[in-house]
């Protein structure tokens, strides 16, 4: 850990902009638990990937328009000096060129970002957002004192392990059986969080496929016509 101001500022610089890759890549798939060395591993690399990037970029501008950037040569000879009487010209282009690196790395997680391996997963991310990304199916759970309970998924912990510390929100329409009855009934509420460790059994019904859906239509409307 650093033990000076200027040890926190070099550590903030360094590690900002692969902590913004890191972040905005996570939002692509389910939460996972990398091992810590590999996890800064990842946030160092990718924070001086970023900021190579951004000094290319500064390089370029100095060797376009040296009249628009600090004299670095002077910087390098003078040090404290030159920085004393250049400070808020070294301010400003120290804060763009991180601000630029952070939005360098945002926007590469974002395009580059892979959805993860259904065997890194939980089975829930598989059958909530793997098959039909962006959809909320119908989820039927039975619990383990034999009620069931039906609805449309509304949410559900996106982490990679099968934990039971979980819980599951389903929205309206909402049914339910009691332990031991036959029939269903509605449910006369908004919605309902469940538990993953009262859960014995869960089943999906995923909405129709476009295609599915208009070759059952023409194949209901032959019988008619003939």
């Amino acid at each position: 850990m650093p033990t000076s101001i200027t040890g926190l500022v070099l550590l903030v610089v360094l590690l900002l902009p692969g902590l913004t890759f890191v972040i905005v890549r996570e939002r692509k798939g389910s939460e996972r638990r990398p091992t810590p060395f590999r996890e800064t591993g990842a946030v160092v690399f990718c924070s001086v990937v970023a900021e190579l990037a951004a000094l290319v970029v500064f390089a370029a501008v100095r060797w376009l328009r040296p009249d628009l950037t600090p004299d670095v040569g002077q910087l390098i000879r003078e040090g404290a000096a030159y920085a004393r009487v250049n400070y808020a010209e070294l301010g400003w282009w120290a804060g763009g060129l991180l601000l630029f690196a952070c939005a360098l790395a945002a926007v590469t997680a974002a395009f580059t970002g892979t959805r993860p391996h259904p065997s890194a997963m939980s089975a829930w991310w598989v059958m909530f957002d793997k098959w039909f990304p962006g959809e909320n199916p119908i989820v039927g759970c039975v619990l383990e004192d034999g009620s069931y309970i039906e609805g449309r998924q509304a949410s559900f912990n996106v982490s990679s392990d099968d934990s039971p510390d979980r819980d599951l929100v389903l929205i309206e329409p909402l049914k339910y059986r009691a332990p031991g009855a036959a029939e269903m009934h509605d449910f006369p509420w908004g919605a309902a969080c469940i538990s993953a460790r009262r859960i014995v059994a869960m089943f999906v019904s995923y909405p129709p496929v476009l295609g599915q859906e208009a070759g059952a239509a023409t194949q209901a409307s032959a019988p008619a016509a003939s």
